[in-house]
């Protein structure tokens, strides 16, 4: 059960801290891919949106399971460094072997690459007013500016986050507070409560160009 708590506290750092160290020349990843230019109806919406759930969780359990070796064999201090310098090879073998681009994306970050841009920050503005209203909050597919279609689900706050993202001192240990500090200087994701939103998958299909949404 301890092993398993701190695995969860874990994770919230990794997941975020995946994108920490990436090289300029992977916004150009995939330009060798052969794309299919689609319709994106609703019934493909759909087969994307299932295609996006699993793997999300794909992608938590790699995370999970690469902690878990990485606790046992070296210990927790370096496991929390493991997030900062580990994280990007998990999330890029995954996004290649799934012909998808995999980001984790927040307005507090904490690792600046993993800011929205503009139009994902209305996408995310949307879920916050959902979040607002207490509506029932789906994941969507919605095709960027290079005209892929991308899946986008909100991330909550569950009690476990707040170990890396609750209120330093109080909520995040006092050695972890400064391990995060250290490996994320610009670190704005904290004083988060529990049931808040905390950012969203995005999820881009390589493979597809959208010719036109047909509703």
């Amino acid at each position: 059960m301890k092993l398993n708590l701190i695995i969860g506290v874990l994770i919230s750092v990794l997941i975020f801290s995946a994108c920490s160290n990436q090289q300029p020349q992977q916004e150009s990843e995939s330009k060798a891919t052969k794309t299919n230019s689609i319709q994106l109806t609703d019934s493909l919406k759909n087969v994307l949106i299932q295609r996006g759930d699993n793997i999300a969780k794909h992608a938590q359990a790699a995370f999970q399971s690469a902690l878990k070796k990485t606790i046992k064999t070296n210990g927790m201090e370096y496991a929390i460094g493991f997030c900062n310098t580990e994280a990007m090879q998990i999330t890029d073998s995954i996004s290649g072997t799934q012909n998808a681009k995999i980001r984790r994306l927040a307005k507090k970050y904490r690792n600046p690459l993993n800011e929205t841009n503009d139009a994902e920050s209305e996408i995310y503005k949307t879920y916050i007013l959902e979040w607002l209203k207490r509506e029932t909050l789906y994941p969507k597919i919605i095709t960027d500016e290079q005209g892929h279609p991308v899946y986008y689900r909100p991330i909550g706050i569950e009690a476990v986050c707040l170990n890396c993202h609750g209120v330093p001192g109080e909520d995040i240990p006092s050695p972890l507070a400064e391990k995060i500090a250290q490996l994320y200087p610009e670190d704005k994701a904290i004083d988060f409560t529990k049931g808040e939103l905390r950012g969203m998958w995005a999820i881009r299909f390589e493979e597809y160009v959208v010719t036109n949404d047909v509703n």
